[in-house]
């Protein structure tokens, strides 16, 4: 499935990229994260808990920042599991300045799942990945706004 999406965010596009491209940071800042673990310099592992129709889901997921330019691009890709379900996403996100210390941030994904989740999120998935994305990004205007904005 393919999912896209747009927000404008009140943090400083600089410093908005470094988070979203720093696996330590974003780790920090995706919702329903229990652990976040460091993998190397652009790899990191979560344990998270994303939401379903029946509640949350305990997810093994492994994250890679694939490709990055400087304060306007960042890809993600990551893989997951849960029981005999899996997950599969990678998403581009775009960056450009919005005024006033904000940040326009559009994104693409591409988001497979299979098993019980793949039956659970079938109608729901584009609007709940949506709402994840957007999340983040309102967690790292918060840890921007907490690191002195830029």
């Amino acid at each position: 499935m393919i999912v896209t999406g747009s927000s404008s965010v009140a943090a400083p596009r600089e410093r908005l990229w470094q988070l979203l491209s720093d696996p330590a940071q974003l780790g920090e800042a995706l919702p329903g994260v229990d652990a976040v673990s460091l993998d190397g310099d652009n790899r990191f592992s979560a344990l998270a808990r994303p939401r379903t129709s029946l509640g949350e889901t305990r997810m093994e997921m492994n994250f890679e920042i694939a490709e990055q330019r400087p304060s306007e691009y960042v890809r993600i890709s990551g893989s997951g599991y849960a029981g005999e379900s899996l997950l599969s996403l990678m998403i581009e996100l775009e960056l450009a300045d919005g005024g006033a210390a904000r940040t326009e941030a559009s994104w693409r994904a591409e988001v497979a799942l299979r098993g019980v989740l793949s039956s659970l999120l079938q109608r729901s998935l584009g609007p709940l990945f949506n709402q994840q994305v957007e999340e983040v990004l309102d967690a790292g205007a918060r840890i921007c706004e907490g690191a002195g904005g830029g």
